[in-house]
C-alpha cells in the first residue's frame, strides 16, 4: 500500500499534528488532508513533530516525500550535493579503522573544530573526507544516486567505521554501508578526549535525532546538567529544503528562541541560531575549544578543501 492510502485508512483527524506544526497551522489542514496537497510538497520541514504527537504515528514527512519523488525539484541542490564542489577525499591507501567523514557544512561553519579533529584522528594513524553525505539530494525527490567515492574510500582504506560529525549524516548513512557508521560523540568517548561539561546546558535537539535521540546517549554522559528547553522550537527553519516556499515559517522558528545560550550537535541549527543567540557545539566544547559559529560559508568550505 502506498504511504497516502496508508494515512487515509488510519487518519483519526484529531487535530494534534495541526496544532502541532506551523506548516499544518498555515494552511490549515491535517496529515488527512496533506495527502490531498501536492502543491505543498515542499512546505514540510521533514521534522517528525507530527508522527511524535500523532496516536497512529502517521508521518508528514513521508507524505512529503511521497510527493518530491513524483515531481522533484530544485535540481541546482541535487548537482551541488552529489558532486559537492568542496569535496576533500583522502589519498593514501592501507590505512585501517576509521575515518572521519565531516560532511559539507561542519567544516564550512567550524573550520577550527574540524582541524582539531583532522589532527586527532592522523595522530591515531586515522584520515578524513569531507563530503556531501547526499541527504539533501533525497530531499529533493530526486533518485539518490550511490555514494561511489565513499564506497571506494571504504574498500581502498580498509575501513571499519565511519565517524560522523553531522547527525544528519549519521542517521542518513547508517546501516547503507559494510562500515559501521558512528558518532563522533562516540569516537571521542573511547578515545578519552572529552572535556566534561559541568554547568547547566540548554539543549536544541536536531530534527534527526529529537526523538530516537541515539547520539545524544554519549553527549549527555558528558553533560549530566543538560536541560530539554526548547521543546516548542520543531526545527531550526533550514528542515527540508522547506525554507525555500516558507520562509516567514522558517524566521519565525529561527527568531523563536533568541537572547539564549543554546548548545547543539548539528552545524546547520547553529548557524541558524547564531543569528539570535550564543551557541555552543557539543563537539566544539568538548574538545576545550568552544569555537563560535563561522557563517562564510564558502570562504571556509574552499579552505577546507585543501587542508593538508
Amino acid at each position: 500500500m502506498d504511504y497516502l492510502e496508508f494515512v487515509k485508512d488510519n487518519c483519526i483527524k484529531c487535530g494534534l499534528c495541526t496544532d502541532n506544526c506551523p506548516f499544518l497551522s498555515k494552511y490549515n489542514i491535517n496529515l488527512l488532508d496533506y495527502t490531498n496537497r501536492e502543491d505543498l510538497a515542499y512546505s514540510c520541514f521533514l521534522c517528525n513533530k507530527c508522527s511524535y504527537v500523532c496516536p497512529k504515528n502517521l508521518n508528514g514527512k513521508y507524505i512529503s516525500l511521497t510527493f518530491r519523488k513524483n515531481n522533484p525539484k530544485y535540481k541546482l541542490v541535487k548537482l551541488n550535493k552529489e558532486s559537492y564542489p568542496f569535496r576533500n577525499l583522502p589519498k593514501q591507501t592501507g590505512l585501517s579503522k576509521d575515518i572521519l567523514f565531516l560532511g559539507c557544512n561542519f567544516p564550512a561553519f567550524y573550520p577550527e573544530t574540524s582541524k582539531s579533529l583532522i589532527n586527532l584522528f592522523k595522530e591515531n594513524g586515522f584520515t578524513f573526507s569531507i563530503d556531501c553525505c547526499k541527504n539533501p539530494v533525497a530531499s529533493t525527490g530526486f533518485k539518490e544516486d550511490p555514494i561511489q567515492s565513499l564506497e571506494d574510500q571504504i574498500k581502498n582504506l580498509k575501513i571499519d567505521r565511519i565517524v560522523t560529525a553531522c547527525p544528519n549524516c549519521y542517521h542518513h548513512m547508517a546501516k547503507k554501508y559494510d562500515a559501521e557508521v558512528i558518532s563522533i560523540f562516540k569516537w571521542l568517548e573511547e578515545y578519552d578526549y572529552i572535556k566534561d561539561i559541568n554547568q547547566d546546558c540548554d539543549v536544541f535537539f536536531p530534527c534527526s535525532d529529537r526523538y530516537n535521540r541515539e547520539i545524544f546517549e554519549v553527549i549527555k554522559r558528558h553533560a549530566p546538567n543538560w536541560n530539554d528547553k526548547f521543546t516548542s522550537t520543531n526545527c531550526c527553519g533550514a528542515g527540508g529544503l522547506a525554507s525555500k516556499k516558507e520562509k516567514e515559517i522558517a524566521d519565525d522558528m529561527t527568531s523563536s528562541i533568541k537572547n539564549e545560550e543554546v548548545y547543539t550537535y548539528c552545524a546547520t541549527c547553529s548557524m541558524r541560531f547564531s543569528k539570535y543567540n550564543k551557541v555552543h557545539h557539543f563537539a566544539s566544547v568538548f574538545l576545550g575549544i568552544d569555537e563560535e559559529v563561522k557563517t562564510d560559508y564558502f570562504k571556509n568550505a574552499l579552505k577546507a578543501k585543501f587542508y593538508n
